[in-house]
């Protein structure tokens, strides 16, 4: 009777190990869930920044009909400018993040993995735009420069500068885990752009400010302090999000004057040093450094029953098809502002005229890229638009 009893003990110890065995491996598992659950907070903030891509490549008419006013609508949307540095810190971020999940991953194979993701959706747009300019009379000859440059299609630039910051990435990633070398990172980014404000004052500085607006904006030195920035984020996010969580609304609203504040003084300083043709400096600014930690401070708090519901599945929508949005309205405002260059030549624009014509033209664009980015998702062309 005893053996009997000994033997059911057994038995049942057996059972309550093994069971304690699966639930944490259950418990593990649900951890490394819990850290690849979509954030609300990227899918809001890449919502807000592809919006905010559009409005620059949404006036259709010639520069001609409304030169007066070109300075005052630089600096009237110089605080969307926080855009692009906004992607590229959630890339950077969402990388960190991966490879701390899977610490056994090899650098190599996810270098491998994330190239591959990119090339597909730069090769195909590349090509699309390339086609339809050699349709529209231009020479294999003239276009191949448009490429390296990242002006093939507006907007394109950010694919170069993606496929360059994901190897940096990967190369220095044991130099990033350090955070004072992060802070160094930083540092250097913003000696870079003094440098250039002070090439720019500088008689003899004017020949390498041509010699860089040859290159155009893919030029590493402008964006690799996001790599930095991503990975800060990411190390100190709970943080981040309790400081958003404890902020009051007039404390967040005052963050955001001081950074719209920046934005305008500085690009407004941009415009005078470079006779209102900013571009490739156009993001070579504080202000974006500056960006970063503001919009996450003020935005990492907010959660979905904080929107409306049919604006959530609006932002889903849009930070889903983010990058089919970036690249399609790349190529469609061109296709609309030669269509504008030859119906609209002669016409002079009034301020509000043309902030109308722009606001219109926001509104049409985003809406045409949305749809076109559905309609080749549903036609089996996902990897180009998500």
């Amino acid at each position: 009777m005893k053996d009997k009893i000994s033997v059911f003990k057994n038995l049942i110890d057996k059972n309550i190990i093994h069971k304690n065995r699966n639930n944490k491996h259950i418990n593990n598992k649900n951890i490394n869930n819990s850290k690849q659950t979509r954030l609300f907070i990227f899918d809001l903030l890449k919502a807000l920044s592809i919006v905010a891509v559009v409005s620059y490549h949404s006036i259709f008419v010639p520069q001609s009909t409304y030169t007066p006013h070109i300075q005052t609508l630089e600096i009237l949307f110089s605080p969307l400018r926080f855009c692009v540095p906004i992607f590229l810190t959630i890339s950077f971020f969402l990388l960190e993040r991966h490879l701390d999940i899977y610490k056994d991953q090899s650098l190599k194979l996810l270098l491998k993995k994330r190239m591959n993701r990119l090339l597909i959706p730069t090769c195909f747009w590349f090509a699309i735009a390339f086609i339809l300019k050699l349709c529209n009379g231009k020479s294999i000859g003239s276009l191949i420069p448009t490429i390296s440059q990242g002006t093939i299609f507006t907007g394109s630039y950010y694919l170069l500068i993606i496929l360059q910051l994901i190897p940096l990435f990967i190369c220095c990633r044991k130099w990033f885990k350090k955070d004072k070398n992060l802070y160094t990172t930083i540092l250097l980014q913003g000696l870079i752009f003094l440098s250039l404000y002070i090439l720019s004052f500088a008689p003899v500085g004017q020949k390498y400010i041509e010699f860089l607006k040859i290159i155009d904006r893919p030029l590493i030195i402008y964006w690799f302090v996001y790599i930095a920035l991503g990975i800060l984020i990411y190390r100190n996010f709970a943080w981040i999000k309790q400081k958003s969580i404890n902020l009051k609304i007039y404390q967040k609203l005052f963050l955001i004057l001081i950074n719209v504040t920046t934005f305008m003084v500085e690009y407004q300083l941009i415009l005078k040093t470079h006779s209102n043709s900013i571009q490739p400096f156009d993001y070579a600014s504080f202000s974006c450094i500056l960006s970063i930690p503001t919009t996450f401070l003020c935005c990492s708090s907010l959660t979905s029953d904080f929107f409306w519901k049919p604006l959530n599945k609006l932002i889903k929508l849009l930070s889903v098809y983010s990058l089919g949005i970036f690249c399609i309205n790349g190529i469609i405002s061109q296709i609309f502002l030669s269509l504008g260059d030859k119906l609209i030549s002669q016409h002079s624009f009034s301020l509000i005229e043309i902030l109308t014509i722009k606001i219109l033209g926001w509104i049409i664009l985003l809406s045409v890229s949305l749809g076109l980015s559905i309609i080749l998702k549903n036609l089996g062309l996902k990897r180009v638009v998500c």
